[in-house]
Formats: C-alpha cells, sequence, structure tokens
C-alpha cells in the first residue's frame, strides 16, 4: 500500500513540475517578441539611414573595384561571445572575401528590403547587376544578404551567412 501511495505522489509531483515547466517555456518566448518589439519600436529614421549608409559605403567601393576597402566595413559575430561584440574579418577572412568579390562583377545594385527585428538579427536585400540585359539576354542578377548588427548604440555590417 505504500508503494502505491508513493507512486502516486511521485506522479502527481511529475505532473505538477511539468506544468510549471511549460508555462516558464512560454513565458520565455513572450519575453523575446517583446525584446523585439521594443527594439524595433525603439528604432528612428536615423537608424534605417546608418545601415542604408552602411551598405551604400561597401557596394560602392565593390563597384569601384576598391575589395580591401570594402572588406574593412564588414565585421563577424562570434558564437561564442557572451558579449555579442562584433569583431572586425580576420586577415584570411577578408582575403577570402576579396576573392569572392573580384569573382563577381558588380555594375549596379538597389538594395530591396530592409528588416529589423533584434539588436543582433537584422537583415538586408540586395540585388547586384552581374551584366546587363541586352535584346536577346536578361539582366543577369544575384541577391546578396547583410545582417546589420547594433552594437553600443553603433551599426556593424556584417555578411549573412547560410545558416543565418
Amino acid at each position: 500500500m505504500k508503494q502505491l501511495i508513493f507512486v502516486f505522489v511521485l506522479a502527481a509531483l511529475f505532473n505538477l513540475l511539468s506544468c510549471q515547466s511549460a508555462d516558464k517555456k512560454q513565458a520565455v518566448v513572450d519575453l523575446s517578441e517583446e525584446q523585439s518589439n521594443d527594439f524595433v519600436s525603439g528604432l528612428v529614421r536615423e537608424d534605417t539611414l546608418a545601415v542604408k549608409e552602411l551598405v551604400d559605403r561597401f557596394m560602392t567601393c565593390v563597384q569601384n573595384k576598391q575589395y580591401e576597402q570594402a572588406v574593412v566595413i564588414l565585421y563577424r559575430l562570434d558564437p561564442e561571445d557572451a558579449w555579442n561584440e562584433p569583431l572586425q574579418l580576420s586577415n584570411e577572412e577578408m582575403n577570402n572575401v576579396v576573392c569572392m568579390l573580384r569573382q563577381i562583377p558588380v555594375l549596379s545594385y538597389r538594395i530591396n528590403n530592409i528588416k529589423f527585428e533584434t539588436a543582433l538579427m537584422n537583415e538586408v536585400k540586395c540585388t547586384i547587376v552581374m551584366r546587363e540585359a541586352d535584346g536577346t539576354t536578361p539582366e543577369a542578377v544575384n541577391n546578396w544578404y547583410f545582417k546589420p548588427v547594433n552594437y553600443l548604440g553603433g551599426w556593424r555590417l556584417c555578411l549573412m551567412d547560410s545558416n543565418s
């Protein structure tokens, strides 16, 4: 009989704890949505202009084949960093980006969309024109995605990788 009571109490305790755990998870989800809404509502026109200016500066350098000047504008996020501080690209990373940029002709570009979510999760979609349209072939375009990050009140431009 004592074993039956023990099992019943254990089951009731387990049930109680699992219900509390589900409530906590819901609170975390609601909190992150609230943080996102707070961040976006705190943005001003100057934030959009600052991000647009960063992308314009980078793309203008690429258009003018000033690849080394373009890559010094870029930062990366270290997933191991607890402070989420954007870091300048390493020399090896800069060389890799320069090699990639040299292979892709950029005749012109346009910013299609700027989407803000949180200080670390934002997106800029930029369409680049690699070849102008002529009578028989359409314009050759490609989309590049940037990840602007707001760190200590200033915007940093990161390239968005396929995992983001």
